[in-house]
């Protein structure tokens, strides 16, 4: 087991193709697990005044912060030098959680954790994020519908929740929240129907174990039919006198032009926003991409893991055009790259972030407007139409 001075910034990088712990040289027992899948969990491991080990599990990061994971790991460890029995605690607090979990009539809150752990090995929505903390289909739920978290599943009717998603305000007070509370809704109605044994998960073996009876969510109103200001189905894409203001920007360096705090040789934000347009891919593929997937000889970048419309993710081996290559090439970590190193770290060696930001950057450069990072895809795929090239 790897023994290092665990830090924020070292958990937050680290991605592993498989299980693996590491054990903080700070503070005495506490250890980490990463997982393939992103998640990664404190734990305390240490041998008792009897020589025997003993362990326990402390918490998922993003959960609990690594703070507190040392703190709770020194606990457990007076813990033991008093005497106790660290496992034979753990393993009572356990049962006692996975009582309440499978409780006969468990709240909204428990439903949702007992599903996240589930579906996280199967759908991207329900995996946790890279950085920690709960999956993106989790905390749509949690804002949304939090005020029935604490309340028994079965106890939730239709009219609450109408009333939920109609009354719902979005965090930052502006704009329209319909198009947020249809992912809740959504999210929502597949978990009740796992719940409830309904529609997809009627055979035996895909429902909950210990069937409940709750609504059907499909009997709600989605607020996002009837919205029209809502972007989630845009047209917009780049006109070629856009494209000819915005291309010149998008380089490695970073041009002086866009005003970035980031030093122009360690952003490279702007080339990945070229790359977005040279092959239409999604913002989260180009994040997570190595060294390792890029098929150099065959000119192929290997995804491991592509959104689907229905289903779980899939693999995908995409022809990159020259010009997409030939920018991979360009890139200041070419000559020194490893397989399992990001393609387009940020200046730490992280996943890029703040995209916000260099859009806006781009926006001003550029005197153009009304445009994101999804809309570079669009507009990649409006230019192969016109070429007579399918998108697919």
């Amino acid at each position: 087991m790897a023994r290092i001075e665990l830090t924020d910034k070292f958990i937050k990088a680290r991605k592993v193709k498989a299980r693996t712990d590491v054990t903080d040289a700070k503070e005495t027992g506490l250890s980490i697990r990463f997982y393939p899948s992103g998640q990664k969990t404190f734990a305390f491991r240490l041998r008792g005044p009897d020589g025997r080990p003993q362990s326990a599990n402390i918490g998922h990061y993003g959960n609990i912060s690594l703070a507190d994971a040392r703190l709770a790991a020194a606990e457990l460890r007076r813990r033991l030098k008093a005497g106790e029995n660290i496992t034979a605690a753990a393993q009572k607090a356990a049962a006692a959680e996975a009582a309440a979990l499978h409780a006969e009539i468990p709240t909204l809150q428990a439903i949702v954790l007992e599903y996240e752990k589930i579906r996280c090995q199967k759908r991207k929505t329900w995996m946790p994020t890279a950085n920690g903390k709960p999956s993106e289909a989790r905390r749509r739920i949690e804002r949304v519908f939090q005020p029935h978290l604490s309340t028994q599943i079965t106890e939730i009717g239709l009219e609450d929740l109408a009333h939920t998603m109609t009354t719902y305000v979005p965090r930052s007070g502006q704009g329209t929240a319909n198009g947020q509370v249809s992912r809740a809704r959504s999210y929502l109605m597949t978990m009740f129907d796992w719940a409830a044994h309904r529609n997809q998960s009627n055979k035996v073996g895909l429902g909950r174990c210990g069937k409940l009876d709750v609504v059907d969510v499909r009997q709600t109103y989605d607020p996002s039919i009837d919205d029209h200001s809502i972007t989630g189905r845009r047209d917009r894409a780049l006109d070629h006198l856009e494209l000819a203001r915005v291309l010149p920007l998008l380089v490695w360096p970073a041009p002086e032009a866009l005003g970035l705090k980031t030093h122009p040789k360690h952003d490279l934000r702007a080339v990945a926003l070229r790359f977005l347009l040279l092959t239409a891919a999604r913002r989260s593929e180009l994040v997570n991409m190595k060294w390792a997937h890029f098929r150099e000889n065959s000119g192929i970048w290997h995804k491991p893991y592509v959104k689907t419309i229905s289903g779980p993710p899939r693999l995908q081996n995409l022809p990159l055009s020259d010009a997409a290559i030939n920018l991979l090439r360009g890139l200041p970590n070419f000559e020194t790259r490893k397989s399992d190193d990001l393609v387009f770290p940020n200046a730490e060696g992280g996943g890029l972030d703040n995209w916000q930001r260099i859009t806006g950057a781009v926006h001003s450069a550029s005197d153009t407007s009304d445009w994101h990072r999804h809309d570079l895809r669009r507009t990649a795929a409006t230019i192969m139409k016109l070429l007579g090239v399918s998108p697919r």
